[in-house]
C-alpha cells in the first residue's frame, strides 16, 4: 500500500512541474528581466477552516464530521511578464495546515468515535490577474496541483488500523487577494482560497473543501 501511495504522489507531482515548466518555457526570456517584469517571493501565514463533510470508513458514511479549523504557513515565488503589461501572472507555491477532525460512524448497531490529526500540504501552480498599477493591487486567480493528506495520532474505528497514513490527491484552487506596497521592493497582502481535494486512505476517504485566509510579506527583486 505504501508503495501505491508513493506513486500516487510521484504522478501528480511530475504532472504539477511539466504543467508548470511548460508554461515557463512558453514565455519570452525577456519576460524575466526585472526592468520589465515583476517577480517575486511571497512568505505568509494561513488559516484553514474546513467543512464538515462526511467521512467514509470501509464503504459507511459517518453520521457526522467535525473538521477543526488548522494554521499553518505557505511560500510562493510568482512573475507578472512584461509582455502581459504585467497584468497577467504566474505562481508556484506552497502551503500547509495542520488540524483534525472527528466522526460519528455507524457501528454493530450502535455508534462508534472516530478521531486523527490531519495535515494538509498543498503545492499549487497558479494563473493570477491584477491591477498593475498604482500601490494598491486587488487580484483573482485559480491554481491547479496536488495535495497530499496526513492522517496522525488516528483512531479509527473499523477498516483502518494505521496510526500514520497519508495519500495524495489532484487539487485545485480559486483566490481572490489584496496587495499593497510598503516600498519600491517590499509589500503586504491579504487573501482568501477556495480549495477543494478527494483524500482516499487506506480504508478511509474523506472529500476536503477548505476556505483558506493568508496573510504576509512580500519581496519584489
Amino acid at each position: 500500500m505504501l508503495l501505491i501511495l508513493e506513486r500516487r504522489y510521484r504522478r501528480w507531482q511530475t504532472f504539477l512541474y511539466i504543467w508548470f515548466v511548460t508554461g515557463m518555457l512558453l514565455i519570452p526570456p525577456t519576460a524575466w528581466a526585472t526592468d520589465t517584469a515583476d517577480v517575486y517571493i511571497k512568505a505568509y501565514m494561513v488559516g484553514g477552516f474546513f467543512q464538515d463533510r462526511p467521512v467514509s470508513v470501509a464503504g459507511v458514511q459517518s453520521a457526522s464530521t467535525n473538521v477543526r479549523n488548522g494554521v499553518g504557513a505557505g511560500l510562493r515565488v510568482g512573475v507578472f511578464p512584461g509582455f502581459t503589461s504585467r497584468v497577467v501572472g504566474f505562481e508556484l507555491e506552497y502551503f500547509g495546515t495542520d488540524g483534525r477532525f472527528s466522526f460519528l460512524i455507524p457501528s454493530n448497531g450502535g455508534v462508534a468515535e472516530g478521531n486523527s490529526g490531519l495535515a494538509v500540504l498543498n503545492s499549487m501552480a497558479n494563473l493570477v490577474v491584477r491591477h498593475p498599477n498604482g500601490p494598491f493591487h486587488p487580484y483573482v486567480g485559480f491554481g491547479i496541483g496536488y495535495s497530499s493528506g496526513m492522517l496522525h495520532n488516528a483512531a479509527i474505528p473499523g477498516g483502518h488500523t494505521k496510526d500514520f497514513d497519508s495519500t495524495a490527491s489532484f487539487a485545485y484552487q480559486f483566490l481572490l487577494g489584496f496587495q499593497g506596497d510598503l516600498t519600491e521592493r517590499t509589500f503586504l497582502f491579504l487573501e482568501y482560497k477556495r480549495l477543494a481535494a478527494d483524500f482516499h486512505w487506506d480504508g478511509m476517504a474523506l472529500d476536503l473543501r477548505a476556505n483558506y485566509v493568508a496573510g504576509g510579506l512580500g519581496f519584489r527583486f
